[in-house]
């Protein structure tokens, strides 16, 4: 994404042309930082000492559709400069100042800072070299959080079908809302459209995914009279091009599917979807993941599109199914299926799917076709959900860690679903207290402090637990 680079001076004209030199040397620093944080800067055509400078400058920047800017101000530089650039830009801004004691730099970030935050603009600070290795990882945070949210804008979810099995806290934001506070669109279908579509998928095009599933994944567990035959997974393959189709056709960028329990009581459930659209493999070969919600879970979808957005990997979607007080060790699930991203991870030498099985679909639902079985391999995680309490929206955010897991492990819930077990430093209680959901969606790696920099972007109150 593209980061735009302003740096402002002294109004005064003679003071100005001494300052210049060092002005420009640290906007070149800045610039290079930028790049190594993987955003493409653009830079203003001159050090902004004039009101109409800044104003020149800034719509300048708009036309290139930056995400962000950041400010350099190595030295006191009068702060209404920052104030009107901001005022033409509406974006967030990070100002940057090199610590530098011959220099009033720091006076100069705190004056443009506070009259910026006082103007009511977004605006976060770092102070201190470029090269400290705290000022490198703050401004990649705010490169990251940024372009999430300014990709998240203008983004359509797709909700294929209505509220699930009465779960309100799956439909509780309103699409004035998310235009509101994200400016996201949320588009609906009627699950009738997938199956409208799934029937005109040729004959050969099942045959061709289901033979790629048979080759690709650990097991394939057909069994003569049960749910899962070849010609049930294959209803399923249909259903999975058909969502595809669906998101290509209607433009979504991401998408929650109903199931419970109209398909899944009397079709098939859509396991195929929410395991291999957000994944970066299926049938059709490499893949950009679509972040995918069972259970038409809107909040979650978004959450997971965050994720997704902010790390650039796919993000998961599970049940809080149990905590084992013993072993300090939460159980996720999820019914039927979850991105199979994560059933490779750890597994060195492993083919991507070598861990997945497809295995027929319990009893309890009256539908056919297989769920997608795996264990999550182990590694640090970031758990999220965005949710709702008396005070409105919410993003929850903690740290957790998924271990090795034991086969053995799944019988205490459901064998035939995907599995992490996981643990984490917050108290139990307060978490089942603090999550107004059922739904956690989770990421590899640590992005909590991105997390907490796109909430603050986005006006969202935070709750790290």
């Amino acid at each position: 994404m593209r980061i735009g680079l302003l740096s402002f001076s002294d109004g005064r004209t003679r003071v100005h042309e001494t300052l210049r030199p060092g002005i420009q040397r640290h906007e070149r620093r800045i610039a290079a930082a930028l790049e190594q944080c993987g955003a493409e800067p653009v830079r203003g055509e001159s050090v902004i000492h004039q009101p109409r400078m800044a104003v020149r400058e800034a719509k300048r920047l708009l036309a290139h559709d930056v995400a962000a800017v950041a400010f350099n101000i190595p030295v006191f530089a009068f702060p209404n400069l920052a104030v009107i650039a901001a005022d033409v830009l509406r974006k967030p801004v990070v100002i940057l100042s090199p610590g530098e004691a011959g220099l009033p730099g720091m006076g100069g970030m705190l004056a443009a800072g506070g009259a910026l935050e006082q103007t009511g603009h977004f605006q976060t600070r770092i102070w201190g070299p470029l090269s400290a290795r705290g000022v490198k990882r703050a401004l990649a945070v705010f490169v990251k959080a940024c372009g999430a949210r300014h990709a998240l804008r203008g983004q359509v979810y797709g909700q294929i079908g209505g509220r699930s099995i009465g779960m309100l806290t799956g439909v509780a934001s309103s699409g004035i809302e998310w235009h509101r506070v994200f400016g996201v669109d949320a588009d609906h279908v009627d699950q009738s459209e997938i199956l409208r579509r799934a029937a005109l998928v040729p004959e050969k095009e099942r045959a061709r995914i289901a033979r790629w599933l048979e080759q690709h994944c650990g097991a394939v567990c057909y069994a003569a009279g049960s749910k899962l035959t070849r010609e049930t997974l294959k209803e399923q393959a249909a259903c999975a091009q058909a969502v595809k189709q669906i998101i290509d056709d209607r433009q979504l960028d991401f998408v929650g599917i109903k199931c419970h329990y109209d398909l899944s009581e009397y079709y098939w459930t859509q396991c195929l979807s929410a395991a291999f659209l957000p994944a970066t493999i299926d049938w059709d070969g490499p893949r950009a993941p679509v972040a995918c919600a069972c259970e038409a879970d809107g909040d979650g979808a978004l959450t997971m599109q965050i994720l997704q957005l902010i790390s650039g990997i796919p993000a998961l979607f599970m049940d809080v199914r149990h905590y084992d007080a013993r072993r300090r060790l939460w159980t996720l699930c999820n019914c039927g299926a979850a991105s199979v991203h994560y059933a490779a991870r750890g597994r060195k030498g492993a083919k991507p799917l070598d861990a997945v099985e497809l295995v027929p679909v319990i009893p309890k639902y009256a539908g056919a076709g297989c769920h997608v079985k795996y264990i999550g391999g182990p590694g640090p995680l970031t758990c999220a959900r965005l949710m709702h309490d008396r005070d409105g929206m919410v993003l929850l955010a903690y740290r957790a860690e998924a271990v090795a897991a034991r086969e053995s492990w799944l019988a205490e819930s459901c064998p035939s679903w995907p599995h992490l077990f996981v643990r984490s430093a917050v108290d139990p209680r307060t978490l089942l207290n603090e999550l107004h959901a059922n739904h956690i969606h989770a990421v590899a790696g640590d992005v909590i402090d991105e997390l907490a920099l796109f909430a603050r972007v986005a006006g969202v109150r935070l709750l790290a637990l």
